[in-house]
């Protein structure tokens, strides 16, 4: 019987070849489920966010609260159970004190996720803000366009106006607070390549375009044709240019 000869050493390289070429395909078809996946637990989060605050504001005849400034996720303990992954997109590592770059990183507050302010009861009138923008209650119509929470940079609530300017670079803080306070800043993060996440108001949650989030309706009065859409005139070279790739609404 003929003796069963070993690999040589060029069969073995062409075959370490093929496995090498196969990874290299292999590998960023992976790294997008992984993207997509962390995706879905994001706004699975938030759906979950959907259901603390819907138990909230039954309990509460529809109301939501008058002001919790800005520790939420604190006060709402008793409804999610101090449940942390609740409190971080899966997309997020680390704080930016700690070197995560802004789209991963983790609020100083201790959490991912930032709310409309709009939606307390709030008597709070301070930076030029007026009593009747406020949402206060459930009892509206076109909730479906009202954001709740949703994917947040740097802190734990803002209050936008269609006049806000976008971040001049990704994750650039708001410049104050009220009307000259450009606070649509806190949602404007390239968290998910060009997306981010939001709860609505009627408890559902979808992907908004980072430029779509000037569409949304944030206050009672918020104008969702303002300057910064396409029925507003906005031009792609209006936006800043790490936004201007992105899709405009």
């Amino acid at each position: 019987m003929r003796k069963r000869e070993g690999f040589t050493l060029i069969e073995l390289l062409v075959v370490i070849a093929i496995i090498a070429l196969l990874m290299a395909i292999l590998m960023p078809a992976l790294q997008r489920v992984r993207k997509q996946a962390k995706v879905v637990l994001c706004r699975t989060n938030l759906k979950e966010w959907g259901l603390v605050w819907a138990m909230y504001t039954d309990e509460n005849n529809s109301k939501f609260p008058d002001y919790m400034a800005g520790d939420w996720m604190q006060k709402l303990i008793d409804y999610y159970s101090n449940s942390e992954k609740l409190l971080y997109c899966p997309m997020t590592t680390k704080t930016m004190e700690e070197g995560a770059p802004v789209r991963y990183s983790i609020l100083p507050t201790g959490g991912s996720y930032s709310l409309n302010e709009w939606i307390y009861d709030s008597d709070d009138t301070g930076g030029g803000r007026k009593l009747e923008e406020y949402w206060r209650s459930t009892n509206h119509k076109g909730l479906n366009n009202v954001p709740v929470m949703a994917d947040g940079a740097w802190r734990a609530d803002g209050q936008p106006y269609e006049t806000d300017a976008p971040p001049s670079y990704d994750g650039e803080p708001r410049t104050g607070v009220g009307t000259s306070g450009d606070e649509i800043r806190i949602f404007a993060i390239n968290r998910h390549d060009g997306f981010v996440n939001v709860l609505f108001m009627d408890w559902t949650t979808r992907k908004v375009g980072i430029k779509e989030l000037w569409t949304l309706k944030w206050n009672t009065d918020y104008n969702i044709a303002g300057p910064w859409t396409t029925a507003g005139l906005a031009l792609p070279g209006d936006w800043p240019q790490w936004m201007r790739h992105f899709k405009d609404y």
